[in-house]
């Protein structure tokens, strides 16, 4: 009910603590953050596409990392990495290259709607350096070389 009511400055004056005239400044100062951040990030985003060997896929999973509808009917990464002759590792690749940039130190950039959560991640990588599978591979090593090969 109060933002119907209230200022921006007198509602920033509020939950900050502080007077109108601080409140303004504050407010000043978040939106030109987010503009040089906006500006920044639009900079990194054209050098990268500038110096890309392959700008048709690189245009494409940046287009994935947004999330965009119009992707011409495609439905998932590997729906495009077909399309492309690639492989579909090679399209995450490039997403979350494309993701992690976008993202910065935050984690509010997560569009997911082409692949997982981010959190997956930190999931799948521990699964990837588990006792387990250090333990597989260990075996597999010992196998080989204590198999003789057939002359």
């Amino acid at each position: 009910m109060a933002a119907e009511i209230d200022t921006p400055e007198e509602i920033a004056a509020d939950d900050y603590g502080v007077g109108i005239r601080v409140a303004r400044q504050i407010l000043k100062d978040r939106q030109d953050a987010v503009r040089r951040n906006q500006a920044e990030t639009l900079a990194g985003v054209i050098g990268m596409l500038l110096h890309a060997k392959n700008h048709r896929i690189t245009i494409r999973c940046l287009a994935l990392a947004f999330g965009f509808d119009s992707m011409n009917g495609y439905h998932s990464q590997s729906e495009v990495a077909k399309e492309e002759g690639v492989t579909r590792a090679l399209i995450s690749h490039y997403v979350l290259g494309w993701r992690d940039f976008l993202a910065g130190t935050t984690t509010s950039f997560d569009c997911t709607k082409f692949r997982k959560k981010q959190t997956t991640r930190e999931t799948f990588r521990k699964a990837a350096s588990s006792s387990f599978i250090a333990a597989k591979e260990a075996a597999k090593q010992k196998y080989k070389t204590d198999t003789k090969p057939c002359n």
